[in-house]
């Protein structure tokens, strides 16, 4: 990488408040995926490694934030958005603090834990957006595709650290012990957030119903009706559905809380792999880099399901991380230069629920075809359906004004 590149590629750390957020999003991530891999395997623990039940834990934590994002949306563009993460990361310290005290005094059951989870999604389903929709404007925009970008490697940071970190501690102290640790992790995110400077432009607007219903209303007709973003939608939602695969059956893939968290890191490795690989290559041709990402997570998802050695296993997760980052950076960066400032929570959000009713879903249907099959066999199915995907939905352009600036009718 040149210094002219590096230099563009990280001038988002130049502004104070983006070095606040980039750090607190750092966090939050880092203490959700640390929660999802302490679940799955609190789940496996009481249910002798049932592949349902754990790809249940999977779908659980998506469902609430399905249902949720896009009014969280609406609240980030009418709402001050520092505020709601404030009170957003209040709500999930509180949350995983009781989750730990029940696993802790021994009164979690599979069903408690699948009627506790949601709590956790609650809070994750207003934080998407809320972070999302900070970023452009902690920072210039022509930094926003390097913001994002940066945000990426944040979070897939912190799923290499996350799942490492849970999967030392739940062999060392348990489950309980990781999400206390995470209730600490929220806390000290509210205090990171109570330090932000930030000035939201619509802030002081009255939030009341019928805005709420109006924003929504507008938010939906914008979503049906503009071509690039039902392209998006289109392709993040098959592309989640098939993927999905991975997530939700790694802990019923491998047989100690070690090994499984250290493959879990690999998989966030490969994304920290992929954004440095963005960093080198820029934020052109999203289209054919979304296409590559496809094809390349497809084939190695088919090779992880007929390979049985934990080394190759460690080095295809890397490849797959590293090619679902290509694909949701691709989509991400395609969204958010392409929706206005008014737009753009509500935009996001719609992003978001697709993909996460995507994820929800496929890790659903794949944890029924591991139950039938087995889990190698679920994911040489679930590599094979997104290869046909791609194929069908190749044609579809995600980013044919990503680089002339948002579309005309996201402005008005």
């Amino acid at each position: 990488m040149n210094t002219v590149v590096r230099t563009r590629f990280f001038a988002p750390f130049r502004h104070a408040g983006f070095r606040s957020t980039w750090c607190a999003s750092t966090l939050s991530l880092m203490a959700y995926w640390m929660t999802e891999v302490a679940s799955a395997w609190q789940m496996r623990i009481m249910t002798d490694a049932d592949p349902l039940l754990v790809a249940s834990v999977f779908t659980v934590l998506q469902l609430p934030i399905l249902l949720l994002v896009i009014p969280a949306g609406v609240i980030t563009d009418l709402l001050d958005r520092r505020q709601v993460m404030i009170w957003t990361h209040a709500w999930l310290g509180l949350s995983l603090g009781v989750l730990a005290c029940l696993i802790l005094y021994g009164q979690m059951t599979p069903l408690l834990l699948l009627l506790c989870l949601p709590l956790i999604s609650i809070g994750q389903a207003i934080r998407m957006p809320g972070l999302s929709t900070l970023i452009p404007d902690l920072v210039s925009r022509p930094e926003i595709p390097a913001a994002v970008s940066l945000n990426s490697i944040a979070q897939n940071a912190s799923r290499v650290i996350g799942p490492a970190l849970a999967g030392a501690l739940i062999g060392l102290t348990g489950v309980a012990a990781v999400l206390g640790v995470n209730a600490f992790i929220m806390m000290l995110v509210v205090l990171i957030f109570l330090r932000l400077r930030y000035s939201q432009v619509n802030a002081d607007e009255v939030l009341s119903w019928r805005r709420f219903v109006s924003a929504v209303h507008e938010g939906v007709r914008f979503a049906v009706s503009t071509q690039w973003t039902r392209n998006i939608l289109i392709r993040l939602g098959t592309f989640f559905a098939c993927s999905a695969a991975v997530p939700a059956l790694m802990a019923v893939r491998f047989d100690d809380a070690e090994t499984y968290g250290l493959m879990y890191g690999f998989f966030g490795a490969g994304s920290m792999l992929g954004m440095i690989a963005i960093g080198w290559l820029g934020h052109h041709r999203l289209d054919s880099r979304l296409s590559l990402g496809l094809l390349i997570c497809a084939l190695c998802i088919v090779l992880l399901g007929l390979n049985g050695s934990t080394a190759a296993s460690a080095v295809l997760l890397l490849a797959v991380g590293a090619s679902w980052v290509f694909c949701s950076n691709s989509i991400m960066v395609a969204a958010q230069t392409q929706l206005a400032a008014t737009m753009r929570g509500r935009g996001l959000s719609f992003v978001y629920a697709v993909g996460t009713a995507g994820l929800a879903c496929g890790g659903l249907v794949w944890g029924l075809v591991a139950r039938a099959t087995s889990p190698a066999t679920a994911l040489v199915a679930a590599g094979l359906s997104l290869l046909a995907i791609l194929a069908l939905t190749h044609r579809l352009r995600i980013a044919s004004l990503a680089e002339s600036g948002p579309a005309r009718y996201a402005d008005s």
